[in-house]
């Protein structure tokens, strides 16, 4: 086995792959990468058994073969490599890499004990533009759950709907859903009623790049498919059933309220000082008659902060506790410079909305009074 490449190309595919490999002590060869070198073709592999990367790396194949090596020793030590071109060579159960007047050898394990990440074939699969991709996922994943009590919570829903795909994320405190139009080019898009595991798509948002021109996704019965560039992303999907989530969605509202979002996002970092330790609760009291927003905390311990904000309202007066943490994510993630309040009460879901986007909303459960 003998490869060619550069510092550059190498250090990149191994950003790429090494993430997933971690410290696993019931299967040790996990904390590998594959590396796999055919004719023409030189490939970094790695799986966690949930999740498959796969690699292309640009380099000169001189003789084929593979092994594995420790992913984390690897790519740490490719990183810190100053020469332009690098020698991969495999000895034994060794792999030999020189560099300019460095030469380093590191033990690695047989190719043939570890996983096989499958090749995919007869899958129909649409495109989405990689930064829209991104956008969209950084809109959602961060409502998903983190806790596996309820693993259907703990992914995203994707959900073909006509010509439109709906993502949605929800952790039973707070929902997000986005709406794409899928376009002519993925018109023999079929149904679709998949939930993607969150880790999964964290791994997407954090390979993707926004020069990257299109990322394409398809699915099987039990696995989901990401193809960009010269990588390949296989993931199992998460089993069950998704929550009918448009029941908590209210149809409508008493108090329709906008406000300036990067002025309440610091009005609410402000309270949030003074609100209690792990109940994390402000109060917002809007005033539509007067057109005014007041935001609130109080702590026994601590004191208390009160500030006023002007809004644009319509409807009746109306006052809900939120946890403030809650809150900050849906601002901070809205694409707009006024965010939109609509208020059924105070113990109802509060639906926030940017203004002029009629794609894209974020619910969240107010904590009762």
């Amino acid at each position: 086995m003998k490869v060619i490449c550069t510092q550059e190309n190498l250090a990149k595919g191994l950003n790429i792959t090494s993430h997933i490999a971690g410290k696993n002590i019931t299967l040790p060869i996990l904390n590998n990468i594959l590396i796999k070198i055919e004719q023409g073709k030189f490939s970094l592999i790695s799986t966690n058994l949930d999740i498959g990367i796969k690699t292309l790396v640009r380099g000169k194949v001189e003789e084929t073969g593979e092994i594995t090596v420790p992913a984390r020793l690897f790519s740490e030590y490719i990183a810190l490599v100053s020469a332009g071109n690098i020698a991969l060579t495999k000895k034994d159960n060794n792999l030999i890499i020189s560099a300019g007047e460095q030469q380093t050898v590191i033990k690695g394990q047989e190719a043939d004990e570890y996983p096989i990440v499958p090749d995919i074939e007869g899958v129909e699969y649409f495109s989405l533009e990689s930064k829209e991709f991104k956008e969209i996922l950084g809109q959602v994943i961060f409502c998903a759950s983190y806790d596996d009590v309820r693993p259907e919570l703990s992914g995203v829903l994707f959900l073909s709907q006509d010509d439109k795909l709906v993502f949605v994320a929800t952790d039973s405190y707070r929902l997000a859903e986005k709406v794409i139009s899928l376009g002519k080019e993925n018109e023999k898009v079929g149904q679709i009623k998949k939930i993607v595991p969150l880790m999964v798509l964290q791994e997407i948002l954090r390979v993707l790049n926004d020069d990257q021109a299109k990322v394409e996704i398809g699915f099987n019965e039990n696995q989901i498919i990401f193809k960009f560039d010269e990588t390949i992303v296989i993931s199992r999907l998460i089993e069950g059933n998704y929550p009918d989530y448009k029941e908590i969605i209210p149809g409508e509202h008493r108090t329709r309220a906008m406000v300036d979002r990067n002025n309440l996002i610091k009005i609410i970092r402000t309270a949030s000082l003074f609100s209690k330790k792990g109940i994390n609760d402000i109060l917002l009291d809007f005033n539509s008659q007067e057109r005014k927003l007041e935001v609130s905390a109080a702590n026994i311990q601590l004191g208390e902060n009160k500030a006023t904000i002007g809004i644009e309202s319509e409807g009746e007066n109306n006052s809900v506790v939120f946890n403030y943490k809650y809150l900050l994510d849906g601002l901070q993630n809205m694409p707009s410079k006024k965010i939109i309040f609509e208020i059924s009460s105070s113990d109802s879901p509060v639906i926030l909305k940017a203004e002029g986007v009629k794609d894209y909303l974020y619910l969240i459960m107010p904590i009762r009074k």
